[in-house]
């Protein structure tokens, strides 16, 4: 029985692999990239696509493991809902800048990157001195909405 059981569940796995999640993204306009059209010196932008643009972006990387179900469905919807919020690929869309100011804030605040996106990227980890340099420069180039209570 835990055989059968077992065989079973191996099938509907295997079948699982068949679905996808549609990880389509419009063409790449680079004059409409944040850091192309805030002139954004080469550290930033380093760290910005190491940090942010695999969920805030047109651009993502997608890992190995991204590949299988259920995991992609997963993954594709946590990049979606980060597009949804922000889009640093579509800055000369007024909804991409909507939460803009708030991006310093979260870095501060250690809110972004989430930790669970650093664990298996590296890259994305941001000690204090890369922080401060992000909130800094976020700072400069997004004014902060008066009047409207962030929290």
């Amino acid at each position: 029985m835990k055989k059968r059981i077992l065989l079973v569940l191996l099938a509907i796995a295997v079948v699982a692999q068949f679905f996808q999640p549609d990880r389509s993204a419009p063409p790449i306009v680079p004059a409409n990239d944040m850091l192309v059209m805030t002139g954004a010196p080469d550290d930033i932008k380093a760290m910005v696509h190491a940090a942010c643009y695999d969920c805030h972006s047109d651009q993502s990387t997608y890992p190995w493991y991204a590949s299988f179900t259920p995991i992609n469905f997963w993954l594709q919807d946590h990049i979606n809902e980060g597009r949804e919020k922000m889009n640093f690929s579509r800055w000369n869309d007024p909804a991409s800048q909507e939460h803009a100011h708030e991006c310093g804030e979260e870095i501060q605040e250690g809110e972004m990157p989430l930790e669970s996106y650093t664990w298996v990227h590296g890259e994305a980890r941001l000690d204090a001195v890369q922080r401060a340099s992000l909130v800094r420069w976020f700072s400069a180039v997004i004014p902060k909405e008066s009047g409207e209570d962030h929290h």
